[in-house]
């Protein structure tokens, strides 16, 4: 099971969340719960091998807070995790903005919370994470500015939004290079096994191969299912 985090927003709702379900529908979640004062999607991404979905993240729209909730998958830290999931808050913190009033610095604790895992890492290679660390601190003290004047005008939100997605894509593809690359290895191997077996794997068979515990095993075949590179035969 994957382990969740959420980010929580105090917010003060402006009207009925009523014509938001519809709207929110039109953005491909996989289920949408309205009550009287909560509205709730959710959004799935893939199957594991037994055929349950994956949590993608969680929206939930209350009356004086949102909840962000967001799984991560064994495979990713919290920190790219994050660097993933910040633009989708971002943007859905635009559609929703006619609805609540929000505090724009309460979007930049997640932010904080990035820089101090990243200040963790910096032991495996201090100079170069440190020059990076010294950038990073640079981007989040212009982006907490940014996020202050979030609420401010609709056209510089688009703008905000943009740089923030175009900036968070910048520090996944930095931070992919630092992470290591036993999981992009695992995905290879087990993909020549399925492939020279026909299409069938024996995970213990795999396993021995490898000297490799089972579940790690299974770890990489899910994410191979759910990239799409394999499909799971039906039973």
């Amino acid at each position: 099971m994957n382990e969740e985090e959420k980010i929580v927003i105090p917010a003060k709702m402006k009207k009925t969340l009523a014509k938001l379900a519809p709207l929110l529908g039109e953005l491909g979640f996989n289920k949408i719960n309205f009550k009287k004062d909560e509205l709730s999607v959710e959004k799935a991404h893939g199957e594991d091998l037994q055929g349950k979905q994956y949590l993608h993240y969680r929206i939930v729209f209350g009356k004086k807070e949102i909840l962000f909730i967001y799984s991560i998958p064994g495979h990713l830290s919290k920190r790219r995790r994050l660097i993933e999931v910040y633009p989708v808050l971002l943007n859905t913190l635009k559609i929703i903005e006619d609805y609540y009033e929000i505090n724009a610095y309460n979007l930049v604790s997640p932010l904080l919370e990035l820089l101090g895992e990243l200040e963790k890492a910096m032991d495996k290679d201090v100079v170069d994470v440190s020059s990076e660390l010294e950038d990073l601190k640079e981007k989040h003290n212009s982006l907490t500015k940014k996020y202050e004047d979030l609420v401010h005008s609709s056209e510089q939100n688009a703008r905000i939004l943009l740089e923030a997605e175009r900036k968070s894509e910048e520090q996944k593809k930095r931070l992919e290079q630092l992470e290591s690359l036993g999981d992009e290895t695992l995905k290879e191997e087990l993909f020549k096994w399925v492939k020279l077996h026909s299409g069938v794997i024996d995970l213990e068979q795999f396993c021995k191969a490898y000297n490799l515990p089972v579940k790690r095993a299974e770890e990489g075949l899910n994410n191979l299912i759910k990239e799409g590179y394999i499909k799971k035969k039906s039973d």
